[in-house]
Parts: C-alpha cells; structure tokens; sequence
C-alpha cells in the first residue's frame, strides 16, 4: 500500500511533468508485459517523449492541479501516459510510434485518447496525426502542388506558339 506521503510525491512528479507537456497520449496497455513496456519506453525516449504508468486517480489530481480537465470516465483499464511536449514533429512522432507500437501488439495495448495544448484528442484522431507524413514529405507534395500549374500553363502556351508557327 501506498502511504499518502509517496502518493503526493507522486502527485507532483506527475503535475511537473504534465505542466510541461504539449501533448499526452492515454493508453490501456492491459496484458502487455515488462519486456515490451520498457521497448515501448525505449522508443518513445528516443523521439524525445517519456512513458510513465501511475493510478488514475493520481493522474486525475495532477491533472486537476496543472489545469487540465480529464474525464476519468474515457480512461479505461490499466492506463499508461506517453508525454511530450516541444514543437509539432513531436506531437506527430509519439503518434506514430504508439500506432506502430499498437499495430505490432494489438491485444496488449489500445491507444485511449490524449490532450493536445489542453484539448482532448479521441483515439481516431490520435490515428489520424500518425498518418500525417513526415514535414519533409509534406514539403515535397506542397512544392509539386505549386509548381503543376505553372507547368500546365507552360506546355499550353507551348503548343499555342507552335500552332501559330504552323499557321
């Protein structure tokens, strides 16, 4: 058993932690043993992020005092927190790796849900932000979007002047 003493030592690691945060993600990792939770947390630490696992309850009044609002009743099961905080690329890749994390081990971990700058993210958002490419993709598409029409109107005016050449 927990004293009270540990559990508000708790409490403020967790609240120091989530005041920090820009993005925390909620996971029900029921059945998922010690070995591939500490790959989950290996992986997460890689990308900048930190996996940590407590009691709701606690995470409900570290919550509560950072200023957050959770409903405890979306947390189901055993819950284990990945939380992260600078800059987008983050955000985007403790989304990706939970949803691979969760592909490779579907009957043992099951994305929850997650707050983003302080606004729940429902667990089909959460798998939407993991399919987001990565930013060096995405300026790839955005500078071929852009250039396409130049091009068109290029090759138009092309063959407008070799109409006319023949005319």
């Amino acid at each position: 058993m927990i004293t009270r003493k540990q559990k508000k030592e708790s409490v403020k690691l967790i609240k120091e932690k989530l005041s920090k945060a820009n993005f925390i993600a909620f996971v029900n990792f029921h059945g998922l043993s010690v070995a591939k939770g500490q790959q989950l947390r290996r992986a997460l630490r890689k990308i900048g992020a930190e996996y940590m696992v407590a009691k709701k309850t606690l995470f409900g009044v570290a919550a509560k005092e950072s200023g957050l609002e959770i409903d405890k009743k979306k947390l189901e099961g055993e819950v284990g927190v990945a939380i992260g905080g600078e800059g987008e690329d983050v955000v985007l890749a403790i989304a990706k790796e939970l949803a691979a994390f969760v592909r490779k081990n579907k009957e043992m971990l099951k994305i929850i849900g997650g707050l983003w700058s302080k606004a729940w993210v429902g667990a089909d958002e959460m798998k939407k932000l993991a399919s987001i490419p990565p930013r060096e993709i995405l300026l790839t598409q955005l500078a071929f979007m852009l250039s396409q029409p130049v091009a068109s109107l290029a090759r138009v005016l092309k063959k407008v002047s070799e109409s006319k050449g023949q005319n």
